[in-house]
């Protein structure tokens, strides 16, 4: 186990995901793997999710999820499977139905969502509300305002919110963090996501990914918040999605209104109905987050100021870490340039380009991986570098990756 220990203690691991997780939860799951506390002789991964030490675990880590997101009594946990490619889905097919349920369509009459696209996932989504049927409207295209390239965000006066009254869309759809990109919105200001731009009646879904728990969230004002584990909370395999209470459905009442058939797997009413076990969980998955969880509350990485939220510390902590790769790119030699604009760039994935072109990119990421430092090249579809600094990425790592990148800068300046 030294030895094991060890190698992550030389590794720094920068993947954009499925991504690092704390050591000591990681030691905790590798313990309970082999015997878990409450069915001594019995792993965590091989007790019946029936059982009352898993439900112990589940509603352990929904009451904790709860206090650091300060969640609303009148929105539901869900821990649901197929990540947020399924989501993508998913949320059209429950909000659509409650759509129709509300207003009694016509069962030819179409359904508008409209997606603020800014970047690759929003855009993917934004493909799969199209393909499920909805009428999608983009009301933001971040293509067209960076020059063809995911790089901005564009002021609210500038989206097309041009929604009547009389028919309004089903939802509005954004993603807070675009991981391919580099691209976040903002806490605050004129980069912030404008929910008061938005119908009060009109659910807002966001898809929180890759900046889950890395700051404080007002929940009441989204409709829909879904996030992949695999970045900041625990290992791939299972989805949170927290959701108002009123947007959940019986989704064959929609049929006589056009609505579809769904699979149950994917009915929200159903996994509310079943706390999240409609059918068998990721079990072990579901356990590690909940030790992630534990983790956040009792040992935030900062000191919590008097008044602060849950979750003000990690916030800090991840502006502190992008801040130190950021001066490097804001540096006047211009070495090494990053791909989003300033006011909108993202503390979980600092993206950009060397200025010695690809050959020299290629070289960087074989060099970082000598060095320990793994996971920084760039999304295929972009390529580039990536350096994803998630939560359990700490504040020496990231200043070792800065020597690195310093060091590599005087070795390769011409």
């Amino acid at each position: 186990m030294d030895k094991l220990i060890q190698q992550r203690q030389e590794t720094i691991n920068l993947n954009a995901g499925p991504s690092p997780l704390p050591q000591a939860a990681l030691l905790t799951a590798a313990s309970s793997l082999l015997s878990y506390p409450e069915t001594p002789g019995m792993g965590i991964a091989e007790i019946s999710h029936r059982s009352k030490a898993f439900e112990g675990v589940i509603h352990q880590a929904n009451a904790d999820l709860r206090q650091l997101l300060e969640i609303p009594d009148n929105y539901k946990v869900l821990w649901m499977q197929g990540g947020g490619l399924t989501q993508f889905a998913a949320t059209v097919l429950n909000l659509v139905a409650w759509y129709r349920i509300k207003n009694q369509t016509k069962p030819e009459e179409e359904v508008e969502a409209q997606y603020v696209v800014t970047g690759s996932w929003s855009a993917k989504a934004a493909e799969e509300g199209a393909r499920m049927g909805v009428k999608t409207t983009k009301i933001v295209d971040g293509k067209k305002v960076g020059g063809d390239k995911f790089k901005t965000i564009p002021e609210a006066s500038e989206w097309q919110l041009n929604a009547s009254a009389e028919k309004k869309p089903a939802f509005v759809y954004y993603c807070d963090n675009e991981t391919v990109d580099g691209v976040e919105f903002q806490a605050e200001g004129a980069k912030a996501f404008p929910f008061d731009k938005i119908d009060k009646d009109v659910p807002v879904v966001c898809d929180m990914s890759s900046n889950f728990l890395s700051r404080p969230v007002d929940v009441s004002k989204y409709g829909i918040i879904y996030a992949g584990a695999q970045k900041n909370l625990g290992p791939s395999g299972v989805t949170l999605v927290i959701i108002r209470d009123d947007l959940i459905v019986d989704l064959d009442a929609a049929l006589p209104y056009g609505g579809a058939r769904v699979p149950s797997m994917l009915s929200y009413k159903n996994m509310a109905a079943n706390d999240s076990m409609f059918n068998t969980p990721p079990t072990f998955t579901i356990y590690v987050c909940s030790l992630v969880l534990r983790s956040l509350l009792e040992t935030p990485p900062l000191p919590l100021a008097s008044g602060a939220r849950p979750l003000s510390p990690l916030s800090s902590y991840a502006d502190k870490k992008s801040s130190l790769i950021y001066s490097l790119l804001d540096a006047p030699e211009g070495f090494y340039l990053g791909t989003a604009d300033k006011d909108v760039r993202s503390r979980m994935n600092v993206t950009f380009r060397l200025k010695g072109g690809e050959a020299l990119e290629k070289k960087f990421v074989a060099e970082a991986s000598e060095k320990g430092i793994k996971g920084v090249g760039g999304h295929r579809s972009v390529g580039g570098i990536r350096t994803s600094i998630y939560n359990a990425v700490t504040l020496e790592q990231v200043e070792q990756l800065v020597e690195f990148m310093k060091a590599f800068q005087a070795a390769n300046s011409n």
